[in-house]
């Protein structure tokens, strides 16, 4: 079973999804594929794996995370078990950052957990924005390997903000940033 989701969506393979076409498509799909409009039991239980299948691959598609790495995976890219690579000095700011955290929790600081709050929103948001850029290549053809190493790189940063985030406020949802 093909479980890649923009296959399933029939989408073009880039970062840069608009969430309404995607949305759209589950839309028309689950208008023409309701297992109500199925004329016995074998086309019914076959029109619901395809819807699953399809709110399944909108749901990876809208989640930008995990939207990059099906797209680095496309391309070839590495996967986080092949390279873990962090520029240096990384761990140890990060390091830094979370024992702030933790100290602003102790002393019930709000003022500094905000702060934090919003570096690591900011955090998120460059690592964001910098995935998208490097994953644009030059809009012909894919992104070469070595812009595909450095995505890599800013999606292992990436997951530290998603950390962080999730640390702060436990109920954070990446749809949401």
């Amino acid at each position: 079973m093909n479980d890649d989701p923009f296959s399933i969506l029939d989408l073009p393979v880039r970062f840069d999804v608009d969430p309404d076409v995607v949305r759209r498509k589950v839309m028309r799909a689950t208008l023409a594929l309701h297992p109500d409009r199925a004329t016995d039991p074998v086309q019914a239980s076959e029109n619901t794996s395809k819807l699953a299948a399809m709110n399944a691959a909108a749901r990876s598609l809208e989640n930008d995370l995990e939207r990059a790495e099906i797209v680095l995976r496309r391309h070839g890219g590495p996967s986080p078990a092949e390279d873990r690579s962090l520029p240096d000095g990384f761990l140890e700011s990060m390091l830094e950052v979370r024992m702030e955290l933790a100290s602003a929790h102790a002393s019930g600081d709000e003022a500094d957990r905000a702060r934090l709050e919003e570096w690591a929103k900011s955090e998120w948001d460059a690592r964001r924005a910098a995935v998208a850029r490097l994953l644009e290549g030059d809009g012909d053809h894919p992104p070469d390997r070595a812009a595909l190493v450095a995505v890599r790189l800013e999606l292992n940063r990436w997951r530290y903000a998603q950390r962080m985030l999730e640390q702060i406020d436990p109920d954070v949802n990446a749809l949401d940033l």
